[in-house]
This record gives structure tokens, sequence and C-alpha cells, in this order.
């Protein structure tokens, strides 16, 4: 499959049950409650706890997503509430495997660069002259750590997504082999990113990002409808756009069957 097909496979495939498409909405729905403002701080702790519930949810849903697609399957996976909640944790823990690498990195780059000293020489001056302290920061300082921070700022994008295509990697090797420990194998996870291609997964992830920017566009009009507009967006949007990223990296995983 081009990524041509695998991205119009992937755009209808939502459509194939809307029994199933609603009931994921409406965990998509749930999920979002944790946003809304109510104006009671144990109203919105409790909506905030319940809406995580049911974020794991759907995360540990879109493993089941992938799997199917993995195997090119056409059929939207059932629901199981349990198996769904344990393999969204399973999620959560590959996700802090895999960043947790990017942000070492960042941060020891950001200590060689000298960022932090600069930063704290910089809260020196402002802590002293207040408001004007932009203008009394010497000028070797400002250019310091401005260049600094765009070499600690460009390297860690780099990193986060070198390792967030690592990630989907990783995602997929958790729904095809159904272990955490596949998941978890970063070097695993790298040799799969090369046998599918880096240039066709480079080219997935643009145009993911371009399609998915293009649909949030419309959650933004809907989210300015106060309260039901979060949940409408939550239900029709980011439900969609679960099974797009889902869906197509499955199938792109598929290349290397």
């Amino acid at each position: 499959m081009s990524l041509t097909e695998i991205f119009t496979d992937s755009l209808k495939y939502p459509f194939s049950d809307m029994t199933k498409f609603c009931i994921l909405g409406v965990i998509m729905a749930i999920s979002s409650l944790g946003s809304l403002d109510l104006g009671n701080e144990t109203l919105t702790l409790i909506l905030g706890i319940i809406g995580l519930i049911a974020s794991i949810i759907a995360g540990g849903y879109g493993v089941s997503i992938v799997k199917n697609a993995i195997i090119r399957s056409d059929e939207i996976p059932d629901f199981d509430l349990q198996t769904n909640l344990i393999d969204g944790i399973k999620m959560i823990i590959l996700a802090i495997v895999y960043y947790i690498i990017p942000f070492i990195i960042t941060v020891i780059i950001a200590f060689a660069s000298g960022f932090f000293n600069q930063i704290m020489e910089v809260m020196a001056y402002a802590s002293q002259y207040g408001p004007d302290f932009v203008n009394m920061v010497p000028e070797d300082v400002a250019m310091s750590l401005v260049s600094s921070a765009a070499i600690t700022v460009i390297i860690g994008i780099v990193l986060f997504v070198i390792f967030t295509l690592l990630l989907y990697m990783g995602v997929c090797r958790l729904a095809k082999y159904n272990s955490l420990s596949e998941g978890v194998d970063i070097p695993e996870a790298a040799r799969d990113l090369k046998r599918i291609g880096i240039g066709k997964i480079i080219g997935w992830m643009v145009l993911l990002i371009v399609i998915i920017s293009i649909i949030t566009f419309i959650s933004m009009i809907l989210t300015s409808i106060p309260y039901i507009g979060v949940l409408i967006s939550a239900f029709l949007v980011s439900t969609y756009n679960l099974f797009i990223a889902y869906r197509s990296v499955g199938l792109l995983y598929s290349y290397i069957e």
C-alpha cells in the first residue's frame, strides 16, 4: 500500500461501524470532562479523575485498532474495557520509557551549552533591576543565552521527533506481540523503522500532522461553544483523529510483515 492508499483507507475506516465510533466518541467525551471549568474544585477533581481513566481506556483501545490494522483487517475491534484499560496503562509506560531518553539528553545538552547558567545570570539581573532588567543584561550574556537556547531547543525537537517515531513502532510491537517487553525494545523499534523505510515513515508523519491539523481546525470552532462545545469536539474530532492515527500507523507497520 502507498501512503495515499493508507490514508484513504484510514479516513474511511471509522465510518465502517458507526456504533463503535459512537462508543469511542462517548469515551473520548468523558475523557474531556476534566477540561471543563465548573467553578467547583471538588467536582473538577472528580471529573478529572474520571476523564483520566477514560483517556487511558481510549489509548488502550488504540492498541486494538493497531492490532487489526497490522493484519489488515477492515473490522473495527470490539471493546473490552478491562483489556483496553490494561493496554492503556502499558501505553503510558511506553511513553515514559521512550521519552525519558530524549528528555535526559536534552537536559544534558542544556547544561553543556551553559543554558541553565545563563538563565540564572539573567534572573539575577531581573531580581536586581526589576522590569528594566532587559536593558541591563550585557549583550554578550543575552547572545550566549539565545545561542544556547537555540541549540538546546533544536536538538530537543529533533530527539523528540525521532523518539516519537520510535514510540509509534513500540506501540505497533506492543499490539503485534501483546507484550510490553517487546514494546519497550527500542533497538528492535529502530530496526522496524529501518525496515519500513525512513523516508516512508517521515512522509507518513508529515501527512498525518497535516490531516489532523486540518480536522482539528474544525474543533476550534466547536470548542467556542460554552461547555458543550468541548464535549462535541471530543466526541467527533478527537475520536476521528484517534482512529486515523492508529489505523494508519498499523497499516504502515504491516509493510514489514
